[in-house]
């Protein structure tokens, strides 16, 4: 397990939680005075492909791309929109995320803040804080996640546009990644 108090993690318990929205507020909020890295992360399985946007084929083991386009139309875009310093994205085997994560940090420093869309991404990294966010009325779980739940820091409750706790709640400080008052 890697520690990485730099990163924050966030997942969702389903698809549409709300997961990067609530990220681009932090983006938004924190990107004025540091300079944050986001890596959003999608899994590659028979079937998700129209999920994942307009991206190539899918790769045999991983594929990292750096966003550049900034018309708002992926995730990664958002967060570049919202602020971020750079944006990337990782489509990956499960089996091969590590190998994914470690190419990623050939490219980025290891030390930068980092913010991170992967619940899956948990497994392998203890981070700063692990966000987990679930759509309100939405019970059932990825089952990709639920050994995760009890791993969160935060569990967030979203209905898309408004979220409890808020994302105005999330520091990052000398201390590390928080949350205010914690």
């Amino acid at each position: 397990m890697r520690v990485l108090k730099n990163m924050l993690i966030a997942g969702g318990t389903g698809r549409n939680a709300g997961k990067t929205e609530y990220l681009c507020r932090i983006i938004r909020r924190l990107s004025c005075d540091k300079e944050i890295i986001t890596l959003k992360i999608s899994g590659i399985k028979p079937g998700n492909d129209q999920y994942h946007g307009r991206h190539a084929p899918p790769p045999e083991k991983f594929r990292l791309l750096e966003e550049t386009c900034r018309d708002g139309v992926k995730d990664s875009s958002k967060m570049l929109l919202a602020g971020a310093f750079r944006a990337f994205y990782l489509r990956t085997k499960d089996e091969f995320l590590e190998e994914g994560l470690d190419h990623f940090f050939r490219v980025v420093d290891r030390h930068a803040v980092i913010i991170a869309e992967s619940a899956r991404l948990r497994k392998i990294v203890r981070p700063g804080l692990f966000i987990l966010v679930r759509r309100e009325g939405d019970e059932n779980t990825k089952k990709s996640v639920a050994d995760l739940i009890h791993l969160a820091d935060v569990t967030v409750s979203s209905d898309g546009a408004s979220f409890d706790p808020p994302p105005e709640r999330i520091a990052l400080d000398k201390r590390g990644w928080h949350t205010d008052g914690a």
